[in-house]
This record gives C-alpha cells, structure tokens and sequence, in this order.
C-alpha cells in the first residue's frame, strides 16, 4: 500500500490536537488495550461511515464495521505495548471501504504516540491519493492484500503461542526479533501447502556496523536511530506477506512467501535501490550485501537458513552492493 506521510503534532500539545481536528481527522485515545474514547469533534466523514453505538453516542469501536482497520488495529496495539517513545508512530496506508450510497472512501490509520497519551487516528484521504487507489484496484486485487494481511496476524498469533512472549518484535526497529526468527521460518515452511508454493529467503548485512557477527555494535553516531530508520524503510516498503527480522547488529532476514528464487533477486536489488535512494544522516553510502535463496520442499529449516548464509558469504566476496543467491541442491530419491 502506498502510505501519505501525515505530518505529525506538536508532541504533547494542545495545539496539535486542535490542528488535527482541524484536518477532518478522528481522534481515539488508548485508555486501555482495545479501548479507545473519542475526543475532540467528530469529523463529518466519521459520523457518515461509522454507525453510532447502542446509547447513541458516536462510534468508539470504528474496527468492527472495517475489516482492514480490524487488521491494523492488531498491529497497532503490537506497537503501543511494545513501549514506543513520544513522536513516533505506525501508518496502515490506504484502502478503500464502500458507503451505502456506493461512493468510495479511501482511509488512512495512525498509530500514534504523544507524551499525553496514545491516539489511533482515522483519516478520509484528499483525492490525490484517492485518485491513485482508484487505479491501484484497476491492477491490484485487494482481496490478495487482504489475505497476505490474515496470513501475516495468524502468523504472529502462532509466535505468541508457540514462544510464549508478550512481544515477539524487536523494539527499536519494530521488525520480528531474533528469538522468534527460526520458528518464523518454521511457521512459513508448515503452511507452504495451504498458503503458497514457494518461499524465499533473503539474508542482509550493513557494513555501517563494527566488528563481525550478528551481534556488532553500530558504527559511530546514534546506531538505535540508524536501526529505527531502517525498520521504517523495510516496513513501508516491503509486502504485507513478507516478514523482516532484525537478527542483531547490521543483520536482517526477509522472509518472503509465495516467491521464487529469482524473484527473491530482484527484491534483493529493488533494496539496494531503495538504501541508495535514501539519507540516513550518515553522510556517506549505506552499503548492502544481500544473500538469496529458495526453500527445497522436504528440508529443515535449518538447512535454507544456513544456505542463505552462504548466499550472503557470496555478496560480500563480490563487494558492496552485491546480491549472492544459492539455489537448493535437488535431492534425488535413492533407488533400491
């Protein structure tokens, strides 16, 4: 999805909130996990779309009458535990939902974070961007998007359960953490038969970072906002299928789903792309090394990481900026 960046209030001012309703932008505060109040005026979109509680008051549980705001809200309270910091905050990106008048709305959802508190904010999209979702649907079947989104939540559901921790994500970057990297793998190959028919692996490294091995401290500087920024560009950039791991240090995996070899490449290359198209604050490149590689049906999980390693090994051998990829040896059946 394509995500506006909303321009954030003044941390911990009125003032930001009276500008907020000024934007036509409903306010929910966090009083507690999955339960929000209003506040401020209601912007007339709202009141449209949003069918008003039992007692007649405005709606304070807008997700139940949306099933992608119902998908973003599960990643939304993942953020507000994780402990995030004032100013920061996560983005849904756009979708359409249908009024019974039949005309489309695009919204948008913010989490958000001030030192006030934690608002979820619902936003009806200028018609720039609603213009440009219109011709999204026109080569993008969203009920794709909406399935890679059910995927991703049962996904994390099964973390929870099978790791037993209360948060499953790194909190600075805000991607998978380590601990849960290889049964995310795991999770992944066990539903290859219901979900899709391949799966990628790619394995990236940042030589922004000292030392050697997954564990290096940043090289110089704020290496926690290093990170945080690079957790942002992989979130809105990559699929809502695909699943990042920030393993420690420079070192991230990409869990890739219903994705060939090749394809897993030209992602690869699409995020060089992208690193080089940004500035980190470094004053100087942030270069990649990218290691790819596919699942073979029938092998542990142990078996793809390590050859996606490998593939990385590769990268580095042919400098920076470079993609490695390891396709998986093809195992005959012995014959008696």
């Amino acid at each position: 999805m394509i995500k506006p960046n909303l321009s954030p209030p003044t941390t911990g001012s009125d003032l930001g909130l009276e500008l907020l309703m000024q934007m036509e932008v409903a306010i929910l505060r966090r009083t507690a996990p999955r339960s929000y109040e209003l506040e401020g005026r209601v912007p007339s979109f709202y009141a449209q779309f949003f069918p008003r509680d039992a007692g007649g008051s405005d709606c304070r549980t807008p997700w139940k009458h949306s099933p992608m705001l119902e998908f973003f809200l599960s990643e939304a309270e993942e953020f507000f535990e994780s402990g995030p910091k004032p100013g920061s905050n996560l983005s849904s990106g756009l979708w359409i939902e249908n009024l019974n008048s039949g005309e489309e709305l695009p919204l948008t959802a913010t989490a958000r974070v001030l030192e006030s508190g934690q608002l979820l904010l619902v936003q009806a999209v200028r018609e720039e961007y609603a213009q440009r979702v219109r011709l999204m649907r026109r080569s993008r079947d969203l009920r794709s998007t909406r399935a890679d989104l059910m995927e991703r939540r049962k996904i994390t559901q099964f973390l929870l359960r099978t790791t037993k921790r209360k948060n499953p994500f790194d909190p600075v970057t805000k991607l998978y953490n380590r601990e849960v990297f290889v049964d995310l793998v795991q999770a992944h190959i066990a539903r290859l038969s219901i979900y899709a028919p391949h799966l990628a692996l790619i394995m990236m490294s940042l030589d922004q970072f000292e030392g050697s091995g997954e564990d290096r401290p940043a090289a110089g500087g704020d290496g926690e906002a290093l990170l945080r920024q690079i957790g942002q560009l992989l979130r809105r950039s990559l699929r809502k299928s695909d699943a990042a791991v920030h393993y420690g240090g420079g070192v991230f995996f990409i869990v890739a789903p219903g994705t060939t070899l090749q394809q897993s490449i030209m992602a690869a290359e699409r995020l060089i792309m992208l690193f080089k198209n940004n500035d980190f604050g470094l004053g100087r490149p942030l270069n990649l090394y990218l290691g790819c590689t596919s699942y073979q049906p029938g092998e542990e999980a142990k078996e793809f990481i390590v050859r996606s390693r490998q593939a990385l090994m590769d990268a580095v051998q042919a400098g920076p900026n470079k993609v490695g990829q390891r396709a998986p040896e093809i195992k005959h059946a012995k014959t008696a």
